[in-house]
């Protein structure tokens, strides 16, 4: 049996995984981590509640997280430190602290992932802009989510910066005048990035490469949260295998 820890398990996230691991007969949603005592009653007797990280007791397989971002890294470093293999679905950390968790995964020989995004489609847009911007240098990013998301861009976004630049791209011209109240302009890895928040939205990202006289965009679209239980159940089924601290799950879908 395959104990789960799910920090952030009141969220929409959290319920949707909660609803993904009781399909599974060889998972068990062992504990919960919660920010408020009010979404007790919504979990199985048998389920443990804690509300602190000084108040969880017990041995647990995976530490599931989908909190916020001032939480995640101080969770993070607890379950390594526990000895927990960590699967972070929580945005906001800085390259700094994934290092610092890389290195104490090592140190712990407890790995596992931190997915900016459990989309299997959104992980193939990244991945197929990598292969584009060794051909199209001049891109940037588009990306859109629900109002509730605290940051921006979003992970995915800078994420999607990182290998665009590793390839060897970046954004000939800057442009602001696309922008409104709802909007805003970031340059990370010298790609930009024109993040909305707006209602209606899931999780949108388009990637646009322009050469003399033509144009590509390669976009996602997750229009629900049950699009992100396929990358969920993959990375619950190998975190516990990891010796060191993956990031993005490309690497547990052998893309390179």
């Amino acid at each position: 049996m395959k104990t789960i820890l799910l920090a952030g398990a009141a969220g929409k996230m959290g319920q949707a995984i909660q609803q993904v691991i009781a399909k599974h007969d060889d998972w068990q949603l062992s504990a919960v981590l919660l920010h408020h005592p009010s979404a007790q009653s919504a979990f199985p007797a048998e389920t443990k509640i804690f509300y602190k990280l000084d108040e969880i007791q017990g041995d647990y397989d995976v530490w599931l997280d989908v909190t916020r971002p001032e939480t995640v890294f101080q969770n993070a470093a607890w379950a390594i430190e526990h000895h927990i293999h960590p699967i972070i679905g929580t945005s906001g950390l800085t390259d700094d602290q994934i290092q610092t968790l890389q290195q104490a995964a090592l140190k712990a020989k407890t790995g596992g992932i931190i997915a900016p995004n459990f989309s299997i489609s959104a992980v193939l847009m990244m991945y197929f802009s990598g292969l584009a911007a060794k051909f199209m240098s001049n891109a940037s990013i588009e990306e859109i989510h629900h109002p509730d998301k605290v940051d921006a861009p979003s992970g995915t976004a800078k994420m999607t910066a990182a290998i665009l630049a590793q390839a060897g791209a970046a954004t000939a011209k800057p442009d602001d005048r696309r922008l409104d109240g709802q909007s805003q302009s970031n340059l990370v890895d010298g790609i930009q990035i024109i993040s909305k928040r707006q209602a209606g939205y899931v999780a949108y990202q388009s990637v646009n490469f322009a050469n003399d006289y033509e144009t590509l965009s390669i976009a996602q679209n997750s229009l629900d949260r049950k699009s992100f239980m396929s990358g969920v159940q993959l990375a619950i089924k190998n975190a516990d295998q990891q010796t060191t601290l993956l990031v993005g799950l490309d690497k547990m879908m052998g893309l390179k």
